[in-house]
């Protein structure tokens, strides 16, 4: 038998670990959204059912933490229904009257995730014990990343090439690894009667291991085959947010204040409502569950897709971008390059399939923030908004074959996450006024300035300000200048066939925002078939003038492109205002 503790070492049993909450007062780590996240995923990495888990886990030091949380308490009537995340089952629920009980059993002990129970005018608390650590065999209980080994080599081996697997050491250089403070980050388990203790008595515990990610392994070890012991596989950025948040690293809280934390309101609920053809439209860039399991069949074609649920809840998390388990070819773990120059653009189309359309070599932020196969040919809506690769690298758009520099795009190694993730440390780090990691993706001006003469940047904030000023207001002038063209061409030059649509016989079937600001479903363009009276040139100037639109940046990003893009509009439509 392997030996799964230091000789020795002292293991009491703790008595069961409870969530409790109340009706009056619902739990602070509830999750004020309609969407169950259940998540499956372990049936991607095993091949067969695994136990379904309730929403994630609250941040906590150290990653899972045994104690299960209950995040939703909700009252209906006659019923209240309990959701909670918890390791391992079985779990049971119990009921009070008071906060210290005494406590009684609601229903018979479950391994699921949520229960609903007779609402009663006397019990106004609940509780869901989970089960109890226990030496060699017993639940939740840790046995180190070494055991882990026997079955998992090559995930332990690109594990231990990872700053986690030497997180204690980064505390013994600066003289902290006795502070407790510390301690939970940096070992497994620590604080609880089967985690780490110090570096001599429990040196197997020592670092980020597998268990701070997928929670105690003792009793997986001891039945493999049971796949309701198997550890915990979620891709839920509460594990790392935990420990990667804080003053001194508020990548957690930086990331929930951006976009990337939320699946797009419409996108979830058209995959809500649609399920798998939304998600391979969508999916792949809308949603981080939907992302994962597009890579996983990549190398197992028959990995099932997250469920509507997932698929709706989990957006672009800290697991999308960076790999868990240990280094790849890129800093920081990044699944792709942070540079590339090749021009791409992800077909939705249900003809295209994501594998076919993979392309690793394509930096990071390109592999989503790109033209989504948009053609000057096409006729229903303009193109997504997320060209900003393409503009980046100066690609993509009908530029008549004229010679273009690709400015940031070319002259930054890091290209958008030397902006967009620029770390910036003030001086001092306090509370009041945190470092900034760069995941709210939001561009910090400490990133455009350089000092060294052989680097093209501005030399100070102001400058860099006053630079991005002048370049925005060039471009959206011309904007309006070309949209005003197009206008023209559609009152006075369209053809006949087109007339009843007035202003709009420019547009597309689905009017861009530049025609409809407000998002009116009611405002059309030319139909499809009528979009053939539409002249190709116009067409062009129409994909020009909606790339630089959607890029957003208007010039920033590339500043030399826009302007080519936006003139090479003016003179198609020009040309065709000056036909008789």
């Amino acid at each position: 038998m392997i030996p799964l503790y230091p000789e020795g070492q002292t293991m009491n049993p703790l008595p069961p670990l409870a969530a409790v909450a109340n009706l009056a007062s619902p739990p602070p780590q509830r999750r004020l959204t309609p969407l169950p996240a259940v998540l499956l995923l372990c049936a991607t990495l095993y091949g067969q059912d695994a136990p379904a888990m309730a929403k994630p886990p609250r941040p906590l030091p150290g990653g899972l933490g045994l104690q299960p949380v209950i995040t939703d308490l909700v009252r209906t009537n006659d019923r209240v229904t309990l959701r909670w995340f918890g390791l391992q089952g079985p779990f049971q629920v119990q009921g009070s009257t008071l906060a210290a009980g005494p406590w009684q059993n609601l229903a018979s002990p479950t391994f699921q995730s949520e229960l609903t129970v007779p609402a009663t005018a006397d019990i106004g608390f609940f509780q869901v014990l989970s089960g109890t650590p226990t030496p060699l065999g017993g639940t939740l209980n840790y046995v180190g990343a070494q055991v882990c080994l026997d079955c998992h080599s090559a995930t332990h081996a690109t594990w231990q090439l990872s700053k986690h697997a030497a997180a204690l050491d980064t505390l013994a250089t600066i003289g902290q690894s006795a502070n407790a403070t510390c301690l939970p980050c940096h070992t497994v388990g620590y604080g609880t009667p089967l985690g780490f203790k110090t570096a001599a008595a429990t040196p197997h515990l020592a670092g980020v291991q597998c268990e701070n990610c997928h929670g105690p392994g003792g009793s997986h070890v001891a039945n493999v085959e049971d796949p309701a012991l198997r550890p915990t596989v979620t891709i839920a950025s509460e594990v790392c947010g935990g420990c990667h948040n804080g003053f001194h690293h508020p990548t957690f809280d930086e990331w929930q204040s951006s976009k990337h934390a939320h699946v797009e309101a419409g996108v979830a609920a058209s995959i809500l409502q649609t399920g798998e053809s939304r998600m391979l439209a969508c999916g792949a860039c809308h949603s981080g569950a939907v992302r994962h399991s597009l890579e996983q069949r990549l190398d197992h074609p028959a990995a099932p897709l997250p469920s509507r649920e997932d698929a709706a809840y989990f957006g672009i998390g800290c697991s999308t971008c960076h790999a868990s388990h240990g280094p790849t070819p890129h800093p920081a773990q990044l699944r792709y390059p942070t540079f590339s120059t090749e021009n791409f653009s992800y077909s939705t189309s249900s003809a295209t399939s994501f594998a076919a359309q993979h392309q690793p070599g394509i930096q990071i932020c390109g592999q989503c923030h790109n033209m989504r196969g948009a053609r000057w040919q096409d006729t229903s809506r303009p193109p997504h908004h997320s060209p900003q690769y393409n503009l980046l690298i100066g690609q993509g758009g009908h530029d008549l074959g004229q010679p273009f520099l690709a400015s940031h795009g070319g002259a930054i190694q890091k290209q958008c996450a030397h902006c967009h993730t620029h770390p910036h440390t003030p001086d001092p780090v306090t509370a009041a006024n945190p470092k900034y990691t760069g995941h709210a993706f939001e561009v910090r001006y400490q990133g455009c300035v350089s000092t060294d003469p052989t680097v093209a940047c501005h030399s100070t904030v102001s400058r860099a300000r006053n630079w991005q000023t002048r370049t925005q207001t060039t471009i959206k002038t011309t904007l309006q200048q070309v949209k005003n063209l197009l206008d023209q061409w559609a009152t006075t030059k369209a053809p006949a066939s087109l007339a009843a649509y007035g202003v709009l016989a420019w547009e597309y079937t689905n009017p861009g925002q530049l025609s409809n600001p407000t998002g009116d479903p009611t405002l059309r363009g030319p139909t499809t078939a009528e979009q053939a009276a539409v002249p190709d040139a116009i067409k062009q100037a129409r994909l020009n003038l909606y790339l630089v639109e959607h890029d957003a940046s208007y010039g920033v990003h590339n500043g030399f492109y826009a302007r080519v893009l936006l003139e090479v509009a003016r003179s198609q439509v020009a040309a065709e205002l000056a036909k008789p």
